[in-house]
């Protein structure tokens, strides 16, 4: 109580003696804020103060990304998540695939079987436009079954052979705020190193743990089924197929 000067005093000095860190000066009639004035003879006291411990779970800017190796079955996947603001994440990775990046391709591009390979896919539309070669596909997918929380979105599939590279960007819908994926192939050793990427905003109304953890649990999950999908492929081409 500010009103029981001595027992605050008492107080403040035990926290001194347990604590030294930071330097304070209060008063010593133990009313903490308020500072003797110029010339005063009311003595001031020196009080050392611990320092704030760090907060648990806020967003850190300076924290480097971690990076890990995840496994789907006998499958390893590279994999990092990124904080890239409070809500916003981007999330990398990728796979060695015994395959080339023609398999590969064909894979990634037969947007209408996508559910076989993305087993949280509970709708999937497709639309291609033959005179602007434009490809939009039309989403539902699973976030939380206990939750029953379904995302629903519009995607664009712009595709850049020359690059090997495929992007997926969110054109409308509900779920992500923001979603851009991209997946580009690159020969090595004797394969293909299939890389993942995607930059995505949930809504405010998904727990962005649960996204994370749905994320983490499923981008695995998804380069493993095209690992596995485009190496059957491989074997499927016929000797002196092109490649892309």
């Amino acid at each position: 109580m500010l009103g029981c000067p001595n027992v605050l005093t008492r107080c403040l000095l035990l926290l001194a003696c347990a604590a030294p860190a930071t330097t304070f000066k209060v008063p010593a009639n133990g009313l903490v804020g308020r500072t003797a004035a110029a010339g005063s003879s009311t003595p001031l006291m020196l009080l050392n103060l611990a320092p704030p411990l760090p907060l648990r779970g806020l967003w850190d800017p300076s924290a480097p990304p971690k990076k890990e190796v995840l496994y789907e079955g006998r499958t390893q996947v590279d994999f990092q998540m990124e904080t890239l603001h409070l809500t916003k994440r981007r999330v990398s990775g990728g796979v060695q695939v015994d395959a080339s990046p023609q398999a590969i391709w064909e894979v990634l591009t037969a947007y209408e079987r996508m559910p076989e390979t993305i087993p949280n896919i509970l709708s999937n539309v497709v639309t291609r436009d033959a005179a602007s070669g434009r490809v939009t596909i039309e989403q539902e997918s699973l976030l939380s079954n206990r939750l029953n929380l379904i995302t629903s979105m519009v995607l664009e599939a712009v595709e850049v052979r020359e690059a090997q590279q495929l992007e997926l960007r969110r054109v409308s819908g509900h779920g992500f705020l923001e979603f851009e994926g991209k997946y580009t192939l690159t020969p090595r050793g004797g394969g293909t190193y299939l890389a993942y990427s995607v930059e995505m905003t949930p809504c405010p109304i998904f727990p962005l743990p649960l996204v994370e953890r749905k994320i983490r649990k499923e981008v695995p999950k998804m380069l493993a089924a095209v690992a596995a999908a485009a190496q059957q492929a491989e074997a499927q081409l016929a000797p002196g197929a092109p490649r892309v």
